[in-house]
């Protein structure tokens, strides 16, 4: 057994711990993009809860190819900048075609010579907490000027102004609730209609753009794509085929 060996074995014991939550994908990848470790959220949602069909695959032999690419792109960027990736906002699909986001952090993952040889990384589903968490109530102005005003160009300043908090507690205490900037916050609130008008009808994407805040298409398809790893022309068509495949 390798030094390489070695410290994979030594990170079954994060694999154990990630087992038990079931809204953490975590795993662990070699420097060609192949999955070594994951946990049994990971393998529930792309393998029917096998772990041994995911070893061994790269994110093309297991994700839609737009999801793929912007994944392997992450990777790439890990393994040649030897620099993380901090709570990225993103889209994923998940089991029976339902989209929702998570935030994922990579970061290189080194041997004793501090040769990178892989990348150890997470995705946590995002999901607003109940109304009885601590600090929430304190958000409630802010969150329902949000929901109502989405549509407009909101700045944090305002926001924080409405809600009677500085820019500073206004940050604090969305990242303590949401583990999200603001900014990320307001995204998420927009994207998640995006989706939905996405999903659910025909309309336009220009019109889409307008109803969920951007100020234009060009605007709207730049962030979603950012977010999402594909262009929402693509998501609506992705989903359409796996809706006619079902």
């Amino acid at each position: 057994m390798n030094d390489h060996d070695d410290l994979f074995s030594a990170l079954r014991c994060a694999e154990t711990l990630f087992n038990s939550l079931p809204d953490v994908v975590y795993f662990i990848k070699d420097t060609a993009g192949r999955y070594v470790r994951v946990n049994q959220t990971l393998a529930d949602r792309c393998a029917g809860g096998d772990k041994s069909k995911l070893i061994g695959k790269t994110p093309a032999e297991v994700f839609p190819p737009a999801l793929a690419s912007s994944y392997a792109r992450q990777d790439k960027q890990v393994l040649m900048s030897g620099q993380s990736i901090e709570s990225q906002l993103e889209l994923h699909i998940y089991p029976g075609r339902k989209a929702g986001w998570c935030l994922t952090t990579k970061h290189p993952v080194r041997d004793d010579r501090g040769q990178i040889i892989g990348i150890a990384g997470i995705s946590r589903d995002l999901n607003a907490p109940g109304e009885k968490a601590p600090g929430f109530s304190e958000l409630a102005t802010a969150l329902q000027h949000i929901q109502k005003r989405y549509k407009e160009s909101l700045r944090i300043e305002e926001i924080a102004n409405v809600s009677g908090m500085s820019v500073y507690q206004l940050e604090q205490r969305v990242r303590r609730l949401f583990q999200m900037s603001p900014l990320q916050w307001v995204h998420k609130l927009r994207l998640d209609e995006a989706t939905r008008l996405l999903t659910e009808t025909d309309v336009s994407l220009a019109d889409i753009a307008i109803m969920t805040g951007w100020c234009d298409q060009s605007a709207f398809t730049r962030h979603f794509s950012r977010y999402a790893g594909m262009a929402p022309g693509k998501f609506r068509s992705l989903r359409h085929q796996r809706q006619d495949s079902a």
